[in-house]
């Protein structure tokens, strides 16, 4: 009966353990993604980003993008990042939390 105890013991050790690993490796899995997407955003340009790349920057949400798309084929290439707050949705805030993903025009 001592024995089984044991054994069971030593079985939860091992499955706690285990489960514990795997929590980790998703976490480390979790964080190169995150990772991986603020790399893309880094440095985009935004008179060439499309709809995937724009919905990445903080802030940013489908509607917003397309806002953005539609400024840029009825109005051309923005000439400034600072042409942003010229799309709706786009205030001065929000411009300066884009700004530091975003690739200066020149």
């Amino acid at each position: 009966m001592k024995m089984v105890s044991v054994l069971m013991a030593v079985l939860f050790v091992c499955v706690t353990g285990l489960s514990g690993a795997y929590a980790k490796s998703d976490s480390k899995e979790m964080t190169a993604q995150k990772t991986v997407e603020k790399v893309i955003v880094e440095n985009l340009d935004i008179n060439s980003a499309d709809k995937d790349l724009l919905v990445q920057l903080p802030g940013i949400g489908p509607k917003t993008a397309d806002a953005i798309l539609e400024y840029r084929k009825a109005n051309g290439e923005f000439k400034s990042v600072d042409d942003l707050t010229n799309v709706k949705g786009i205030g001065a805030k929000k411009l300066l939390k884009l700004k530091p993903f975003l690739k200066e025009i020149s």
